[in-house]
């Protein structure tokens, strides 16, 4: 499995994440994290954010940066 490229876009949905906003980071247990840069909360879930975020290295997320972990599940 090849990794992607730092600094590509790409969209993601997450359901919860209570208080997430544009310039938080998301990460992985397997080492991925994401840069949100757009989000919009869905009009049919409301539990449910959509975003755009940019692929970021993991090294360099700044130490006062707001994290969330996720854990990717099967659908």
């Amino acid at each position: 499995m090849s990794r992607k490229q730092p600094y590509t876009p790409c969209k993601l949905y997450v359901d919860g994440a209570e208080g997430i906003a544009v310039g938080d980071f998301i990460t992985t247990a397997a080492g991925s994290a994401y840069l949100v840069q757009t989000l919009r909360v869905s009009s049919k879930r409301p539990d449910r954010k959509h975003m755009d975020c940019l692929r970021w290295p993991m090294a360099e997320i700044p130490a006062d940066a707001r994290c969330y972990q996720l854990t990717w599940y099967k659908r």
